[in-house]
């Protein structure tokens, strides 16, 4: 039996927390691709927690794992791929960019995400 998560993520919200989505870069007029701004996206229910023990197995760069969290939410979260930038979470005044993100939909609707910590 599946548990409806998404009313403890409202209940224990330590949100918000502010999210930065980069746009697809925009073509210029020389032929180039010029980046555009990053967009924010406040976040809000969110839980954070540090990510430990079985769970590290599925990010793909466990051997960095001393600044890795893992963040619940209602907003989708993407990674990079097909030409997107993966989005990063501003936390405790620190950088996370999202590295792998499941769509818990059975669940209540709950995106689990994992962020690493980006270098400074």
């Amino acid at each position: 039996m599946l548990i409806n998560t998404a009313p403890l993520i409202f209940a224990l919200s330590i949100g918000p927390i502010t999210c930065l989505r980069a746009l697809p870069p925009v073509q210029n007029a020389l032929g180039g691709y010029d980046p555009t701004e990053p967009r924010k996206v406040i976040l809000n229910p969110i839980q954070i927690h540090t990510l430990s023990g079985r769970d590290l197995l599925q990010v793909p760069e466990a051997d960095r794992n001393t600044e890795t969290i893992q963040i619940y939410t209602v907003e989708r979260l993407f990674v990079a791929d097909e030409g997107r930038a993966a989005d990063r979470v501003c936390y405790n005044e620190r950088t996370y960019r999202v590295i792998k993100v499941f769509n818990e939909d059975r669940n209540g609707g709950v995106f689990i995400a994992y962020a690493t910590l980006e270098e400074p």
